[in-house]
Formats: C-alpha cells, structure tokens, sequence
C-alpha cells in the first residue's frame, strides 16, 4: 500500500510525458513542408507520436463510456499488436506498410470495407501442404471511436519469400518521393537496388518505373499547393521583417488565372548591413532551379569583412535574359543606394542579357568579368595547351600596367592565336592592372557567387515556397554562426585577412629597402624596384591598394622599421567591422499554418514544356493514314556522288523485254515483243582451251 503514491506518481508523469510526445507527432503531421525545410538546414531526427492515442489505464471518460486500455502503435515501429488502436483505416494500412518493411512477409488484403479491414498470408503452397494461418483483422469499435486490432495471429508458418503484395507502385512511390524530390534523375533500376538493399524486398522494373512517375506527380500536387500560398507568404515575410524587399510579380494565363512570373526578396537586415559595413563590391549570377517547376535564381553576394561570402539578395525567375535581370538590378539599384554605380564594383560572367543590363542601369560602375569563365571559353576553343592556364591567370592577376604587358608577351610568344583569342575581350574588364581599388577587393573570378549557389543547391530541389525558406533560414542561421565565430575571435583583425598577410610576409627574403624620407622607401627586389609610400598606403605594384593588404615590399619596410602590421591593414578588415556585419539578424517567420490568407486570386505555378529529361520523352503517334493515301516513304540519304561511278539512286533502269526506260519486265505492258537482251560477252579463262594444248 505504501507503494501507491510513488505508482501513480510514475504514471501521471508517463501520461505527461506521453501528450508532449503526442503534440510533437501532431506538430509534426501538420507542417510537412517545414520539416522537410529543417531537415534541409539541419542534421536532427524527431520522433513521432499521437496526440489522439490515449495511453494504457487512462482514466479518460467520454460520454459516460468507460473505455477500455488499449495500446497505441508507435508510428514507424512495425510492429503488430492485439488491441492495437488506430485512428483511422489509412493509419492501419500505413501501419501494415510498416509491418512488411520490417519483417518482410508476403501478405495481402482480403476485405477492405468502410469499417473493416482483414488481411492474410499471400505465400504460395504446393499440393498437400499445409496453408500459413497468420491474419490480422481490423475493424471500427464504437465505444474507442477507433479502428482496434481484435484478430492477430503473430506466428507465420511459412518461409519468407523475398516479395510482398503490398509493395505497390504506390507504396514505392511514398517511400521513394523525398529522395526523388532530391534527385529527380533517380533511375527506376536505382530504385530497385535501393530496395532489395534497405528492405530485402524484390520489385519489378515496371513498378519502380511507374512508382517514380507517381512520386513526381505528387511532387507537382506539392508545388502546386506551395504556389497557392507565395501571396501569403510575402505578407508574412513583409510582417516579420520589417523594411524588407518582397516583390511577387504574376501574368494572366489564357484561362484568366495569375500565372508566376517572378520573385524577389532582400531581407532589411542584409541591406542595412551591406550598405552601412559592407565593401562596396558584389557579384551576380544565376543557376538553374532542379525542381519540377523550371526557373532560374538570381542572386547578389557580397563580401564581409574575414573575405566570406555575404548573401544580399536573390530572386526566381523564369529565364535568365536580358528583361529578368534587368529587373533585378533595378531592385538592386533602390535597396542598395547603387544610382549610377559610381564607387561599386559589380563581378559576373559574360552572361549577354547581364552586360546590357548593367551597361545601361549602371554605367559608372566598375564591371568585372569572372575570370574563370573566360578560361572555361578559352579552353574550349584550345583544349590540349597546357602551359595556357597558367599563363592566363598570370595576366588576369597582374597588379599593374608594366606586369600586365610583360605576360601579355609571354602569351604572344606562346601562341599568337591565344593572344588574340584574348585580346578580343576588354582587358580592362579582365586584369587586375586595370581595376579601381575602391573595392579593395582583389577578386578576378566570381567564387563567392559559386560559393552561394552550392551552398543553397539541396534547396534547388525543393518545392518553391521551401526553397525559398530554405535560403531564408540558412541564411538566418549563418549570421547568428558568423556571429558567434567573430566574437570569439580576440584579434584586431579578422582570421583571414591575418592570414593572408602572414602569407606574403614569407615572400620579403628577396627584398632591399632604400629610405628616402617622408616615410618613402625605395624596395629592390631582384631586378626591380618600387616605390612604397607609407602614409598614403600605396606601392608601385598596387598590390596593396587592390587587396587593402601590404604587399611583400611594405612588409618589407614595416619589418625592418620594426613596425606593427596591424596599423597598415585595411579597415575593412577589422574584427570589429566582421562583428556589425553580423549584428542584424534576420527574423524568425511563422509555420504555414499560422499565416493570414490573403483575399487576392490564388496563384498558379507556370507551365513547364521541358520534363523530357524527368519523365522521359512522350511517343507522338504517327497519323493514321486514309485508304488511298500513299504510305510515308524514307527519305534518300544526300551523298556526294563519286566521280568514277553513278550512285545506284540517281542510276535509271531499263526494260529487258522492250529496252524502254523507267520500268522493268515484271511492269512491261508490251506484250507480245520480243525480248531484246543485250549479247553475252565472250567470257575469256586464264586457262589455255584444249586445241591450243593440242597444237
């Protein structure tokens, strides 16, 4: 008796323990999108459980009907019970997907009533063997107001077989949807080999193949529901973050319905940040969108201040042309103060509808081309030079004018039509010698907008609206990540930046300094030399007013004058400057279910013409022809004609029985003329005739 207390102390605390298991399964069954997203930003694992499956000896009472315990099933487990209780036959049916996946018999349905359901073993015996008895039979208890297992036999008699009735296509189809929304090129036979592997179960190459097709028309009932939502998304977005971008954009299709068109979004806090601590340069690209529904992202990405990528902001797009980005730079111009561009720096492919665009929104900005894609070109045309690359990035990384001619030589020694491959883009798009270090960005490729694009690429898979949460929530998290990273840091200036100059000091060995007064030295090295001025940051090699870093000549100078190097580094870089660009966070959004729906007309996602590549190329069958219509005859192959022998196409046949043209005996209509066949020819042997032997 003096146990008691301490029991039912145990079982409020289980009963509790039990609902905020119950509530997460709930959570969980309701905002299927946003765990798909969390499972995308982070590596974690929820369990599931029901809200609705009361626990065993409940003292729950509901219209005067004492309920008896029963035991509730754990989602996912597998395993089958007497008085097992379902909330609905759907659940019991998942239920029993989850029995064959775990132990792998073969069983199949024999009822499947509004209230009832009864399955047994579909193994296969031979003639005096004796029939597997396992069953299960489910059916509606009105006092539970649930589905109860009342018939179980637990013990299967047969042997297993390594095939099962219930893995349908449909099934397949489920199983496989997350993975084929990842990897929507997932071949059916991969497929196959996923399930003999993870299961021990066999499928057929046609149900894999069927199931696939299934899953991605569940994707595009997904994507379809995700659009349905973009205009309350926006509201929800422009509610939790304040002074942000969010610009949707729709046209009418031929049914009158708004048709997607375009989005964009710069969240406040980015823009502020890059506006007010940020260096003036960004880079812009786009890449393709790997969902069911085609488009392309546009983004803009910064650099901060330990020379890591700083997203700004990004938009989908059907196409990347010239209107699309054109628009994007024009977001661009209002939320980034960018005017004429004068004092920014802009880095992109040679992507044509990009350059018009920036040419004209833009004109004073400095533009320069990521070098890596001009090689990619360049070696296309010239792919076997292997001394080309390093040559070319030799001239791309040339500080100044006098190195930038010295290696633009070596090409033209190298090879003339590489020089003037070359020469046809603008160098001063394309050098180093050549850019303004307003920047002080030393930057001749687009990395950190390649480096965003990867970053983000699991989401690229995603249905639209999660993709979009995705990149949002990463985001979110990487500032409160830099955050934490740069307030540790205890140096005055940021990880990278220190690394950097650390790394050319290595290189002052063979350097000489001149001092010349007015803190203004003359460095020697080898067969040059450079002028470095102390007070005004700048050396002949103009390699410290590009990057805002000494250069191996001022360290030079600041290691013998037994200075300090951190007083000669740009601002730029200050820990300090790296710790405000990560002040501002982003703000936390709302789940799906708890935004306001907006009274506008729903949107609908835009057509897609391209799923060769995902579905397979549709057959177009061929047009039965009329009765008198001639058949469709193969086209004759175009070939040079031989100057020695006329093809047998162009070549014109004759009658044997009346020598007339175009027709042959089997056609001839002159009966009753003689055949007139050309004479045999005398047909000569190698061998000598009898009478000459004779003779």
């Amino acid at each position: 008796m003096g146990d008691e207390p301490e029991r039912d102390e145990t079982e409020r605390y289980e009963a509790d323990s039990e609902a905020e298991r119950y509530e997460a399964e709930r959570n969980e069954q309701q905002f299927d999108e946003e765990a798909r997203v969390e499972r995308n930003v982070a590596d974690f694992v929820d369990e599931d459980f029901d809200e609705y499956a009361t626990p065993v000896c409940s003292d729950d009472d509901e219209d005067g009907v004492e309920k008896e315990g029963y035991l509730r099933y754990i989602k996912g487990s597998g395993d089958l019970k007497l008085r097992q209780a379902f909330d609905s036959l759907e659940a019991f049916k998942k239920a029993m997907v989850d029995y064959v996946l775990k132990h792998r018999w073969n069983i199949k349905y024999v009822r499947w009533e509004k209230d009832k359901s009864e399955l047994k073993c579909a193994s296969e015996t031979e003639e005096g063997e004796e029939q597997c008895m396992w069953k299960i039979y489910c059916s509606y208890e009105q006092p539970l107001q649930k589905w109860l297992v009342k018939v179980l036999t637990k013990e299967h008699t047969c042997m297993r077989s390594g095939r099962s009735r219930l893995l349908t296509q449909e099934v397949i189809a489920g199983l496989f949807v997350d993975d084929i929304r990842e990897n929507p090129k997932l071949m059916p036979k991969e497929i196959l080999e996923d399930i003999q592997k993870r299961w021990e179960l066999t499928a057929t190459i046609d149900q894999c193949r069927n199931a696939k097709k299934r899953a991605l028309e569940i994707i595009k009932e997904e994507q379809d529901l995700q659009f349905s939502r973009l205009r309350d998304y926006r509201v929800e977005l422009l509610e939790s973050n304040k002074d942000s971008s969010v610009h949707l954009e729709t046209v009418q299709g031929d049914d009158g319905s708004d048709v997607f068109y375009r989005f964009y979004v710069c969240f406040a806090a980015l823009k502020k940040t890059w506006t007010s601590h940020c260096r003036p340069i960004f880079g812009l690209d786009g890449c393709f969108l790997k969902c069911t529904t085609k488009g392309q992202l546009l983004a803009a990405v910064g650099r901060d201040a330990n020379n890591q990528m700083f997203p700004i902001a990004w938009a989908v797009v059907d196409v990347e042309n010239e209107p699309n980005w054109r628009w994007f730079i024009e977001k661009l111009q209002i939320d980034l103060n960018l005017q004429d561009g004068n004092g920014f720096t802009v880095i992109s492919d040679r992507q044509k509808g990009l350059l018009n665009a920036v040419e004209d929104l833009l004109p004073r900005v400095e533009h320069r081309m990521c070098e890596r894609h001009i090689y990619a070109n360049l070696k296309k045309v010239y792919p076997n030079r292997a001394d080309m690359k390093g040559l070319f990035w030799k001239v791309a990384k040339s500080y100044n004018t006098a190195q930038y001619n010295k290696r633009v030589d070596e090409v033209k020694a190298y090879d003339m039509d590489v020089y003037n491959l070359m020469m046809m883009k603008n160098p001063k798009n394309c050098s180093l010698a050549f850019y303004s270090p307003t920047s002080s960005c030393d930057d001749v490729s687009n990395n950190m907008s390649e480096s965003f694009n990867h970053a983000i690429d699991p989401a690229r898979y995603m249905p639209f609206v999660e993709m979009l949460e995705t990149i949002r929530r990463r985001a979110m998290l990487r500032i409160e990540a830099r955050k934490v990273i740069s307030m540790k840091h205890r140096g005055k200036f940021s990880i990278k930046a220190v690394e950097r100059v650390e790394l050319e000091q290595t290189k002052i060995r063979p350097c000489q300094v001149y001092p010349c007064g007015h803190e203004s030295f003359e460095v020697k090295e080898k067969n040059s030399s450079y002028r470095v001025k102390m007070l005004e940051r700048s050396c002949t090699c103009r390699k410290w007013e590009i990057s805002g870093l000494p250069c191996r000549h001022a360290l030079k100078v600041i290691v013998e004058k037994k200075r300090k190097k951190e007083d000669y580094i740009g601002d730029c870089y200050l820990t300090s400057k790296w710790r405000m660009q990560y002040q501002t966070p982003i703000e936390a959004v709302h789940g799906v279910n708890f935004w306001n729906k907006s009274d506008e007309a729903v949107i609908v996602p835009p057509t897609t013409e391209d799923t060769d590549s995902v579905l397979g190329r549709k057959k177009i069958p061929k047009r039965i022809k009329g009765k008198n219509e001639s058949p469709s005859k193969k086209k004759t192959k175009v070939t040079q004609e031989s100057p020695t022998k006329i093809s047998r196409a162009r070549r014109t046949i004759h009658c044997g029985r009346c020598g007339a043209a175009g027709h042959n005996t089997r056609g001839c209509i002159g009966i009753g003329v003689e055949i007139q066949r050309p004479p045999k020819k005398n047909k000569t042997s190698s061998q000598p005739m009898l009478s000459q032997v004779i003779n």
